[in-house]
């Protein structure tokens, strides 16, 4: 097979700070299958929380390019020597799943979005993140998604003033507004927090607490007056057994769980218990594994896949965003062609 494996730093537009981290940078690696005139593409993006670096990334997918079929159709024996080779999912998996996927469905001849069923279906709006700032920048950065048509906002928090920062973001944005605390606060403060929060009309808090603490996610959610969302919590399909009385909703990001179908299975996992779906990304991402997301999105009731939209240089371009809505090009497979 004729695979080249890169790794390409992207540049976000502006400091994305959350809880834990600002990134000013971020590197990816992308993997492509050239058959002829058919080029199908997958990318991983490395998270230090879940232990993944650039260089782990381009290994594992080196390592695991013969998990591929010699049919392109053939995806069960692909997500059979995928679940094998990265029982825990990750970035790798999610790498070798999307082009695998994007093959399947560009040898099939139709988009990625009618290959999984789910063209007749209406995707929903995509949220704009706000990284942790001053208020003031912070209210700013939101005041210039909204004149972008964004509708929806998630709105990254972590120990410090969530008042001052969501009452100048309020003052400039009128839409929905999620937040996120990356796991920040303790199970004691939580609930003190998120009823702070509440004047200010937020959709969910997602992630409030320490991801092992399902005990503690349990009591937080048993007192808040907001929907709670798990992010970390939940990697695979079998973590949402466990989740279903400590929360409202999961966030699914392909490169967390290992590309579109276990994302598929979590879905359904999560739907089967009661709880919503969000699907979620990365800090940077290009339009490649975006787009491997915004074909699924119709299956879920969230989306937070902006991650192509926060970096400067993106080397692709697949599926389109205006005013928040996704635009499919209609091209097989992702769509996903150079910029």
């Amino acid at each position: 097979m004729n695979i080249t494996v890169r790794t390409l730093e992207l540049h976000l537009a502006v400091p994305f700070a959350i809880s834990r981290a600002t990134h000013t940078k971020k590197k990816v690696v992308l993997v492509e299958l050239h058959e002829g005139d058919r080029v199908s593409r997958g990318e991983g993006v490395p998270d230090a929380f879940f232990g993944e670096t650039p260089d782990s990334l381009d290994r594992d997918i080196r390592s695991a390019i013969d998990a591929l079929s010699e049919d392109p159709l053939d995806l069960t024996s692909v997500s059979a020597a995928l679940e094998t080779r990265f029982p825990h999912g990750g970035a790798a998996c999610c790498a070798i799943d999307i082009l695998a996927h994007d093959r399947a469905a560009q040898a099939a001849g139709v988009t990625l979005r009618d290959f999984l069923g789910l063209a007749a279906g209406e995707p929903p709006p995509t949220s704009f993140t706000i990284g942790i700032a001053e208020p003031a920048v912070m209210a700013e950065r939101a005041a210039k998604a909204a004149a972008e048509g964004f509708t929806v906002l998630k709105v990254k928090l972590d120990r410090g003033d969530a008042v001052a920062a969501l009452s100048a973001i309020r003052e400039r944005f009128f839409g929905t507004i999620r937040v996120d605390p990356n796991a920040a606060w303790t199970v004691d403060e939580a609930p003190a927090r998120i009823a702070a929060l509440v004047p200010f009309d937020i959709e969910f808090v997602e992630q409030p607490i320490d991801p092992e603490d399902i005990e503690g996610l349990r009591r937080v959610r048993a007192t808040s007056p907001v929907p709670i969302v798990a992010d970390e919590a939940a990697v695979r399909a079998s973590d949402v057994p466990r989740l279903l009385d400590a929360c409202d909703g999961i966030n699914v990001k392909l490169q967390k769980c290992g590309g579109v179908a276990a994302a598929r299975a979590m879905i359904a996992a999560a739907h089967d218990g009661g709880l919503k779906v969000m699907l979620g990304c990365r800090a940077a991402e290009t339009s490649v594994a975006i787009a491997a997301a915004a074909h699924l999105a119709p299956a879920v009731e969230w989306a937070d896949l902006d991650g192509n939209l926060l970096i400067t240089d993106d080397p692709y371009r697949a599926v389109a965003v205006k005013a928040g809505r996704f635009v499919y090009s209609g091209r097989p497979g992702l769509g996903a062609i150079p910029a």
